[in-house]
């Protein structure tokens, strides 16, 4: 091989291994909120357009207090944590077969000589695809016994470093059912007939502070001539008997409310 060329290889090497798709990151949203339950009629119910069907009050993301420390050293970071302190709830992805519940540390950032460290090991490729030295660990109830009993490293290289695994069980109790405030609530409303006379429709409706909150889908349709039906939404389970044509009347039954349940609204989860 002429010698002139292998740095020219080697650069395009290096622009090869930066161009490649990175994998997978584990990485955290807006913490659910928690739907606390409200009184609702219950059994069947005939209702007219316009009527709640359902309503929750919304309360805070869930946090954990710990009742027994907690000692994590994964891929050397190492952290603890003592009796007493309170990790809050995440809305995690990139991470497989881990439960709603998830309650996170504060992130830890790196340090500058950690920054510079990877900055000479990546040099150009550092520069192309950044490096993230950032790190948070999670930890979580695997088998619902009030015991943390796994944990992962979020920032963390390579499929493993990135992967859940067993800690000893720590026993934690959860802080819950505390209201967001502000007249925040989330209700079922029965619309009536929607876009034609062939369907009817359930909104979803949520107020923040006493303001009403944009949602990507907030309208069910259900056909008519499929009745009875049930949907599923936002965890609430409507089931329509029957509707009549006539009076725009439909007969519900709530077979679970909206509480106890969750809901993701990212402008509310960090807003208390």
């Amino acid at each position: 091989m002429n010698p002139r060329l292998r740095p020219a290889l080697a650069f395009a090497a290096l622009l090869l291994v930066a161009a490649q798709d990175p994998p997978p990151r584990v990485t955290t949203g807006a913490p659910p909120l928690r739907l606390i339950e409200t009184l609702s009629p219950q059994g069947a119910q005939k209702v007219l357009p316009g009527a709640v069907i359902s309503r929750a009050l919304i309360g805070r993301p869930d946090s954990a207090i710990l009742g027994e420390p907690v000692v994590l050293d994964w891929k050397g970071e190492k952290r603890r944590f003592e009796r007493g302190d309170i990790l809050h709830a995440e809305s995690v992805t990139g991470v497989k077969d881990i439960p709603e519940g998830v309650f996170c540390e504060e992130e830890q950032k790196a340090s500058t000589g950690k920054i510079l460290t990877g900055q000479m090991l990546f040099g150009l490729v550092g520069a192309l695809r950044g490096t993230h030295l950032n790190t948070r660990y999670c930890i979580y109830d695997a088998d619902g016994d009030k015991s943390f009993d796994h944990a992962f490293l979020i920032g963390a290289k390579g499929a493993e470093g990135r992967a859940p695994f067993v800690i000893p069980p720590a026993k934690y109790g959860l802080i819950e059912g505390i209201e967001l405030g502000g007249e925040s609530i989330a209700r079922l409303r029965y619309v009536g007939p929607a876009g034609g006379k062939d369907s009817i429709a359930i909104d979803l409706e949520v107020a923040g502070f006493g303001m009403m909150r944009d949602l990507a889908e907030p309208r069910t349709v259900i056909p008519i001539g499929k009745l009875p039906a049930y949907k599923v939404i936002n965890g609430a389970v409507v089931t329509v008997l029957a509707y009549n044509a006539e009076t725009m009347e439909a007969t519900i039954r709530m077979d679970h409310d909206l509480a106890p349940g969750h809901i993701v609204l990212p402008e509310l989860s960090r807003g208390y």
